[in-house]
């Protein structure tokens, strides 16, 4: 959709890609994940019900279910405490590590286009590198973007940072082939 409004929310400094900021995806993440398919709602584990009086109400400290496992995950979810704070940890490192990797895939390829236009390759030769500089920071923004670390949908989180590190490593070996002098057979 962005491509085809040729729409960018700023232009990088180093590349010159035109890039975009993800916003707000909770919901299009979570839309992917376990919970949405059981048919729980955001309000569900963020505002989980509460005792006031007599009444049981939604909490309205909308918050990390980890601030509340009790009320926000054990009435769904078998297992102690511990045990289900230690899945979520589990989900969140895994997700980080792999951010990680792909921050730094996305990194080498700032540095490497950088480099070839310091170098005096020209733009033309860089296109293909600053069009998978886009969808790899794409991907990657999406998934800091969103809230939960990859909680919502691991296996979607999981997927968009291993197609952000591929793209970003296409885009390492797209700007070796524009440095490469030109074949003269």
């Amino acid at each position: 959709v962005y491509d085809d409004a040729d729409h960018a929310d700023w232009t990088h400094l180093a590349t010159h890609a035109r890039l975009l900021k993800a916003q707000h995806p909770e919901f299009e993440m979570w839309s992917r994940g376990g919970h949405a398919r059981g048919g729980v709602a955001c309000a569900d584990c963020h505002m989980a019900k509460i005792q006031v009086g007599t009444e049981e109400v939604s909490d309205h400290h909308v918050r990390s279910p980890l601030l509340n496992v009790e009320g926000a995950c054990m009435g769904c979810h078998d297992g102690t405490k511990a045990e289900l704070e230690k899945r979520v940890r589990e989900i969140q490192d895994a997700t980080q590590e792999l951010m990680l990797r792909a921050e730094e895939a996305v990194r080498s390829l700032v540095v490497a286009v950088r480099e070839a236009r310091e170098g005096g390759v020209e733009d033309a030769a860089l296109a293909t590198a600053r069009d998978l500089h886009r969808r790899a920071q794409w991907r990657l923004d999406f998934v800091a973007s969103e809230n939960s670390m990859g909680f919502h949908a691991p296996q979607e989180a999981a997927r968009l940072l291993g197609e952000s590190i591929d793209l970003a490593r296409q885009g390492e070996i797209s700007v070796l082939g524009a440095r490469l002098p030109p074949d003269d057979d």
